[in-house]
């Protein structure tokens, strides 16, 4: 039978709708993600396990471009006669580095780029490039090999790449730089805490903690039983002195480690900044 009553029948659809649109919000629910605490290395403090040889801080210094293109032009013809200049990196043809743009300057310094730990294997082809940025085209100014990049590591200063432009980009390579850290992240989900990620080269990743692992018990304590803000509080306030977890592994096995603050080296696709 036709139903009588329309408004009823939208006001049903709609309770539907809604009902529909709850659900789907708490399959979806977010939780946010925790860190635990990191800090800069006092003066004087040496780290310890050094970073690993392949892990190396990378950023370009500057840059010094001559006064004139190779041909005797200004270089920018919009907007002054100074070059528009950035600058790449590329590890093994992959991108790792690009600086914002700076404007009319022989000596770009890009104090706004992006710095951090790279990994660099034995080996791989290092490249840097300097470039003029252009409303139609940029123009490269500088493309060249660095050469032997583990080994500017052992020297102090700044390492200079010359081009045949007679242009030179100046790099800092440097070991990786550190922290002080557990380096773990984690979720709070209702009365369970999960982790969401782990540094590499940190203490939690030296102890087998892994992305996954379900945190069981902090210090002893069940995480089901503590008060909301407990589990971040016991985690922080024993950072440097030790934590104790129980974890339950995706294997579903359980395993008890200790961590406690020491050297997190980041590479700089983990989210953690570090000085430089």
């Amino acid at each position: 039978m036709p139903n009588s009553n329309p408004g009823q029948g939208i006001s049903g659809l709609a309770a539907l709708l809604l009902v529909g649109a709850a659900l789907q919000s708490a399959c979806a629910a977010v939780y946010p993600e925790l860190s635990t605490p990191v800090r800069l290395v006092p003066p004087h403090l040496t780290l310890v396990p050094a970073p690993p040889e392949d892990l190396l801080f990378i950023k370009f210094a500057g840059a010094i471009i001559p006064e004139r293109t190779r041909d005797g032009r200004a270089w920018d013809a919009v907007g002054g006669s100074q070059p528009d200049a950035f600058a790449k990196l590329f590890i093994d043809d992959i991108e790792v580095i690009v600086t914002p743009v700076q404007s009319n300057t022989f000596k770009p310094t890009w104090p706004n780029q992006r710095k951090g730990n790279h990994y660099v294997p034995r080996g791989a082809t290092v490249r840097a490039e300097l470039w003029e940025a252009n409303p139609i085209n940029n123009k490269p100014i500088c493309v060249s090999t660095v050469r032997d990049v583990h080994a500017e590591t052992l020297t102090e200063g700044i390492t200079r790449v010359d081009c045949t432009s007679g242009a030179e980009i100046h790099l800092v390579i440097d070991p990786a730089h550190g922290r002080l850290g557990l380096g773990f992240f984690y979720e709070l989900r209702r009365e369970d805490v999960f982790v969401t990620r782990v540094l590499r080269q940190s203490p939690a990743g030296r102890a087998g903690l892994a992305r996954g692992d379900q945190v069981l018990k902090i210090q002893g304590q069940d995480v089901k039983t503590m008060a909301s803000g407990e589990v971040q509080s016991l985690i922080n306030s024993n950072a440097v002195t030790g934590v104790t977890l129980l974890v339950r592994k995706l294997d579903r096995s359980e395993a008890e480690l200790q961590l406690k603050e020491g050297a997190i080296y980041p590479a700089v696709d983990e989210g953690v900044p570090v000085d430089g």
